[in-house]
């Protein structure tokens, strides 16, 4: 799906997974779960695209597990806030607050990568990397600002339910940060708000709404 001439969302991952581009480079966020990964990696053989990079808003195993497959084809750098890249690169356990999570992630295998790197080393035009913690500790907000309007990528920041931004509180580490994130998120507007689960939103002054009827 074509968000604006810039971003794309590719369809049908368990997670969703953007793409855009700035300057000579074409930026993934997120990478869903392994068993998605052909769906990215048709996308690009249907593009033309080859990642440069990829940034992670956070380490939860939806948006992480595709990683491998991706950085075994196409070797992109990775990026992830500091407290999330010992989880990355499987030097750390994940961040759930879910019980049941709690259980079942040492049965879930998670394909890691080598090197991942800090997040706010990364300098690109009109990229800017703005902390949203509350899901995960680590959890960011990339912020892109082109020709066509801005952009925030928020994973697990905020989540979209018949056009709205809402924190989930079941798998947030800490509640009470989620919901200032949230807010921080609102006060970007204008911008198209694009979470890691629901639709697109856009946020305008006040006024909040889906991008897609």
């Amino acid at each position: 799906m074509k968000v604006s001439e810039e971003v794309d969302l590719i369809e049908g991952t368990r997670a969703n997974v953007y793409v855009f581009r700035v300057g000579g480079s074409v930026v993934q966020v997120d990478a869903g779960f392994d068993k998605n990964a052909q769906q990215i990696v048709t996308y690009y053989e249907n593009s033309g695209l080859v990642p440069s990079m990829v940034i992670l808003t956070h380490s939860h195993v939806d948006h992480i597990r595709g990683l491998g497959t991706i950085y075994t084809i196409y070797r992109p750098l990775v990026y992830a806030h500091r407290e999330e890249i010992p989880v990355i690169t499987g030097h750390g356990r994940q961040y759930f607050k879910n019980p049941f999570m709690r259980v079942v992630l040492p049965f879930i295998r998670v394909p890691t990568v080598p090197l991942v790197n800090d997040v706010f080393g990364l300098a690109l035009d009109g990229v800017k990397i703005v902390e949203t913690p509350g899901h995960t500790p680590g959890s960011i907000t990339v912020l892109l600002n082109t020709g066509h309007g801005r952009f925030a990528f928020v994973g697990d920041a905020a989540f979209e339910r018949e056009g709205r931004l809402y924190v989930n509180e079941r798998y947030s580490i800490d509640a009470q940060k989620s919901h200032e994130s949230l807010e921080k998120i609102k006060q970007m507007s204008p911008v198209i708000v694009l979470p890691g689960h629901g639709k697109p939103v856009k946020l305008r002054g006040a006024v909040i709404g889906p991008l897609f009827a």
